[in-house]
């Protein structure tokens, strides 16, 4: 089972790339200094131990900055080089740290990736969560702004973007496949506050018809958000159409879905 780590949002926008996207460091995830393999370990006096992470297991470490910035450079390493061509060496060197500080926080790299991809998932999910409240009004307008904020997010974090997506078609663990489709799942829930249902049905036969369709159009509405993506990255078929483009011909086909309830 993974350990998911939540994240919070941050503020801010930034121009997108005209046509895709880049894997370059960005707001969140700038790289930092390297360190010699002669540097102190992952227990260091001089640095100061901190409270356990909420829902953490005993045991586990006790510096969430640290583990943090680990975090954030698996990120920028996994984006680059997926799964099996990283090794901890590279992540503990993008983190400016030893492999053996990697180690204390994370027991594998298979636990690394899931964290770095849980990192993406909450971030981006955040980004939609902010745009529409549970308890704000769904409709082709509040659609327009999740739409909006996901993408602004993924011109912000082009690298946590990019894992988060490719990582879509096919997790490389069974933990990221679960976080895929806890991923989908949740936001698919959250798409059925744009169909609501119309009428009471006459049966169950016209409820279990009500329900299938209203049930398609939420999924293909977040198939369409969701597939897009991987898509417009550097080398893909749509790399070549500009950002706002792809971003507005995507709202316009879902908005359809929404209206046409």
């Amino acid at each position: 089972m993974p350990r998911r780590r939540n994240s919070d949002p941050e503020n801010g926008h930034a121009d997108e790339t005209p046509n895709g996207w880049d894997s370059s460091p960005a707001t969140d995830d700038d790289p930092v200094g390297t360190v010699s393999s002669s540097s102190a370990n992952a227990d260091d006096e001089n640095t100061v131990d901190t409270p356990a992470e909420p829902g953490a297991p005993k045991g586990s470490a006790h510096r969430p900055s640290r583990r943090h910035l680990i975090v954030k450079a698996a990120v920028r390493v996994f984006s680059r080089k997926g799964f099996a061509e990283t090794s901890i060496q590279e992540i503990a060197e993008a983190a400016g740290m030893v492999p053996t500080a990697v180690y204390y926080h994370f027991a594998s790299k298979e636990e690394l990736f899931e964290s770095a991809l849980g990192y993406a998932m909450d971030a981006s999910s955040a980004a939609a969560q902010h745009a529409r409240p549970d308890d704000a009004e769904a409709d082709a307008d509040t659609f327009k702004s999740v739409i909006d904020a996901v993408w602004d997010w993924t011109a912000e974090h082009p690298n946590a973007a990019r894992m988060l997506f490719l990582q879509m078609a096919g997790g490389a663990t069974p933990g990221t496949r679960l976080l895929t489709k806890e991923y989908e799942d949740r936001h698919i829930r959250r798409a059925f506050d744009y169909f609501p249902v119309a009428e009471t049905p006459a049966n169950k036969r016209s409820a279990a018809a009500q329900q299938a369709a209203r049930s398609l159009r939420v999924r293909t509405m977040i198939a369409t958000t969701i597939a897009i993506q991987p898509l417009r990255i550097e080398g893909g078929p749509l790399a070549g159409i500009s950002a706002p483009r792809l971003r507005a011909a995507t709202t316009e086909v879902c908005s359809k879905m929404i209206e046409g309830r």
